[in-house]
């Protein structure tokens, strides 16, 4: 794991088989960069977080810090405990994982990358084969 600060912001680098793995954390925000790449060439698919719009040291925009932060936790525990699930299509990737009592989607576009919330595990899987991520 590589360590850095800069701009006020400690950030964790990690990179295992498939992915890379950036979190930052600091007084004026928080990120998460989350990249499936199986080649090591090109993104199958990024996952990126972050309180840049907003100052969250700012008192009356700390609300935004707390949501992403929530956000960056549901995600480092799915992937510790292996919640997080991934597809690998011929034109798609896309991951799973719990969120506050439901489930997140996050797949590939054509353009943009979409994050899509599910009440249940089988609807936001349905129409693809998921497996376990193996960090």
């Amino acid at each position: 794991m590589n360590v850095e600060t800069e701009d006020e912001v400690r950030t964790y680098r990690v990179a295992g088989r498939g992915f890379h793995l950036r979190v930052g954390l600091g007084r004026k925000g928080a990120l998460l960069d989350f990249v499936v790449d199986r080649d090591g060439q090109s993104p199958e698919l990024r996952y990126s977080i972050d309180t840049d719009l907003y100052d969250v040291s700012e008192p009356r925009q700390q609300w935004f810090g707390d949501e992403i932060q929530r956000d960056i936790a549901s995600f480092l525990d799915a992937l510790e405990n292996g919640s997080l699930t991934v597809t690998r299509g011929r034109n798609k990737t896309a991951i799973v994982f719990p969120y506050e009592g439901r489930y997140v989607r996050v797949e590939r576009g054509r353009v943009f990358t979409r994050r899509r919330e599910y009440d249940s595990l089988a609807d936001a899987q349905a129409g693809d084969q998921f497996q376990p991520f193996g960090a």
